[in-house]
């Protein structure tokens, strides 16, 4: 295992950055990175993870040139992020093991670990960009997928809302972000009524009654709401109450927006290596820089 460049110590906030191969997706992801660290103070820390499996292969020319290409993938990210943020700290780390669970043991004590993505939108499910899914679904930190999308004409950060804790905290991440970057909270509470009351079934919508199921959703979106209100007195916030699936509210919000933030549902003992349906579908149909919260 190399290391080039470890920091240790310190009570300075860190921004971690999964730098892959060289190219537009993680190009865009370290800018992103680069930017956000330097507005907060923290350290930017680039880190790439020569897969196990090529060691595994006994091939000792193939690991030495993987290993190479590694350190120009870092040294040119290294480049872009100094560019990006002249001043701004920026360590790098090579690696070498199963890239997700690097990354979690790296990175449990970062603020954000960022991935790029390969992903340019569109309404079909991405084949691509995997390894970005098992990062994100494996990561004790929040982890935010960064496309290959120009987002500068957007404006809002967009976070999915169902009353649950995890939620919750997706709710007060996005709130402070939509804060401090200027920019509208757009909360988005959607409800199928399948899922609900069991239409798909063909029972339950006649006895409950769509009105009765959105006045209890707009009732959801409120209460969770009322306390973001309270801690952000000065915030523009936009509600969405949507009848429909969530993946697709979100997702068609998040094509206008500047990011979109969703609570991560894994549970029980697997938790920390599951993605819930949502998130993982906002991921798999990116159309922004999404932050996936646990």
């Amino acid at each position: 295992m190399a290391k080039m460049g470890v920091t240790t110590g310190g009570s300075m906030g860190e921004i971690a950055v999964g730098v892959s191969t060289a190219g537009p997706a993680t190009d865009r992801a370290v800018r992103w990175a680069a930017e956000r660290a330097a507005g907060q103070g923290h350290r930017l820390r680039l880190v790439h993870v020569v897969d196990s499996a090529i060691e595994a292969t006994g091939d000792a020319e193939l690991l030495l040139a993987a290993q190479s290409r590694a350190r120009d993938c870092l040294a040119s990210a290294r480049t872009t992020a100094e560019t990006q943020s002249p001043g701004l700290e920026v360590v790098t780390d090579l690696e070498q093991g199963n890239p997700a669970e690097v990354f979690e043991r790296l990175t449990r004590g970062s603020d954000l670990l960022v991935v790029g993505s390969d992903w340019h939108g569109g309404k079909r499910p991405s084949r691509r960009g995997v390894n970005s899914l098992r990062i994100a679904a494996s990561s004790s930190v929040p982890v935010a997928v960064i496309p290959d999308i120009d987002t500068a004409a957007r404006r809002g950060v967009v976070v999915g809302v169902d009353g649950s804790e995890v939620s919750d905290r997706a709710l007060v991440f996005a709130a402070a972000e939509a804060e401090r970057i200027g920019e509208p909270l757009i909360a988005v509470h959607a409800w199928d009524i399948a899922v609900m009351v069991g239409g798909e079934y063909g029972y339950g919508v006649a006895m409950v009654g769509a009105d009765a199921l959105g006045s209890a959703a707009e009732e959801v979106l409120d209460d969770s709401l009322a306390a973001t209100v309270a801690a952000h007195p000065g915030l523009e916030i936009e509600r969405r109450v949507v009848a429909g699936d969530p993946v697709a509210a979100l997702v068609d919000e998040a094509a206008n927006a500047s990011l979109l933030v969703v609570g991560s549902h894994g549970r029980g003992a697997l938790a920390r290596f599951l993605l819930g349906s949502v998130s993982h579908g906002v991921l798999a149909h990116l159309e922004g820089p999404t932050i996936v919260v646990r």
